[in-house]
């Protein structure tokens, strides 16, 4: 009898009917709730269902090529799938109405810039029937453009200042679901998204000339700015993809000096995003 192990290079992962490209990792699960059923006369339980079925998804990729995540931080639903094949099905973990509940964005030198996302499946999840996954899947590009940025090719602009002196950089979007389930129905009647989502930038600069706040300007002195992030390819420096937030206010700020380094600066910032 021979031996068979499912590798790298026979996983494929697709959000709707487009592969996603880059990705380095796919960690997903489901739960059955279940409470123990025990009444007079009985003398052994019986399993129940006792809550929604949901699955959990995680999924972290290098921005290569497209960003395939940041659109799904809204109101929009979503279906994935990890396959063996492009051709057969039947080997699958899937998911299905999918919701995003965390999306988080990091770089720094020596790194490439890499996207982590948690996912929420109020539909089933698991292995799916074939029928259920798109057939346009097998129709879909196999072959990309090869774009890829580098901490070289990003930059940061605030009200107060624009660089390209980013030594590191992430952003973290929390998007709070509240299903809403009715009798009679396995998946939720509705799935509200839970409005304004946090948002926290933080990142570090090497800097020549700055001058902070102190912690005791806040809150009559709000520093409150409109940032940017723009990450390009390294190639052509054509934007791969830009982050944009209003209204974020200063949190953090510390100072690194050494002899081995330049002066550094680690800035925090925090803010919403609405409907």
């Amino acid at each position: 009898m021979a031996l068979y192990k499912l590798t790298r290079e026979d996983q494929h992962f697709f959000i709707n009917t487009g592969e996603v490209f880059g990705v380095q990792s796919v960690s997903a699960s489901f739960e059955n709730p279940t409470q123990t059923l025990e009444f007079i006369g009985m003398d052994k339980g019986s399993l129940v269902p006792a809550g929604p079925r949901n699955g959990s998804v995680s999924v972290s990729q290098f921005l290569v090529t497209d960003e395939s995540f940041l659109q799904y931080t809204g109101d929009v639903a979503f279906s994935g799938y990890l396959l063996k094949s492009r051709e057969d099905f039947s080997q699958n973990f899937s998911f299905k109405s999918g919701y995003m509940t965390n999306y988080r964005v990091s770089c720094g030198i020596g790194s490439i810039p890499e996207i982590s996302v948690n996912i929420e499946s109020f539909d089933k999840a698991g292995n799916i029937p074939t029928g259920e996954i798109p057939i346009n899947i097998q129709n879909s590009s196999s072959s990309f453009d090869f774009k890829v940025a580098d901490p070289g090719s990003v930059e940061l602009s605030l009200d107060t200042f624009n660089t390209n002196r980013c030594s590191s950089f992430e952003i973290s979007i929390d998007c709070p679901r509240e299903p809403y389930y009715i009798l009679g129905q396995y998946q939720p009647k509705e799935v509200v998204s839970k409005y304004p989502f946090p948002v926290e930038v933080s990142f570090t600069l090497e800097v020549d000339d700055y001058s902070g706040q102190n912690n005791f300007d806040y809150p009559c002195s709000k520093q409150a700015e409109d940032l940017t992030i723009t990450l390009k390819d390294l190639e052509n420096q054509q934007t791969l993809v830009t982050y944009s937030f209003s209204d974020m206010t200063k949190v953090s700020e510390s100072v690194s000096s050494e002899t081995t380094t330049n002066v550094q600066v680690n800035l925090s910032y925090r803010g919403y995003i609405g409907r």
